[in-house]
């Protein structure tokens, strides 16, 4: 009986290893006024440990110079108005499709980050406040 435990008791631990290292990891999406539209793709001023701050979003598709737009959702007020290409820290995709973003305009330069179906979370370096331009599969 010890042994049929200690065998249970291991693989439940091998299983919750796996999966902890398997899984992308998430942040938990911002809620509020800062909750990203369903079928949206945001992007936000400040990472989500400094509380998501000011956004923009979009229906999927291409956006190819992201200066062109503002973060004019207030959120939590932080960067509210400031131009989004170059400035942003953090994204939710919502759209159920995949984001490319790229380094540069109109999808010059290098893909740099590619954000899932249900990704929230920072940009990692690289794209962290210098993201230009994003598209959709």
């Amino acid at each position: 009986m010890r042994r049929l435990a200690a065998a249970a008791l291991v693989a439940v631990t091998t299983g919750a290893t796996l999966v902890g290292t398997t899984a992308p990891s998430y942040a938990a999406a911002p809620t509020g006024a800062e909750t990203c539209p369903s079928g949206s793709i945001c992007l936000y001023y400040n990472s989500p440990q400094y509380g998501w701050g000011a956004f923009e979003h979009w229906s999927p598709g291409g956006y190819g110079d992201l200066s062109e737009f503002t973060f004019a959702n207030w959120g939590n007020g932080s960067g509210y108005g400031v131009s989004v290409g170059g400035h942003a820290a953090s994204v939710v995709n919502n759209s159920g499709h995949t984001l490319t973003f790229y380094n540069g305009k109109w999808a010059h330069g290098t893909v740099v980050f590619y954000a899932d179906p249900g990704y929230a979370g920072v940009l990692p370096s690289g794209i962290y406040n210098n993201e230009w331009s994003m598209y959709t599969d």
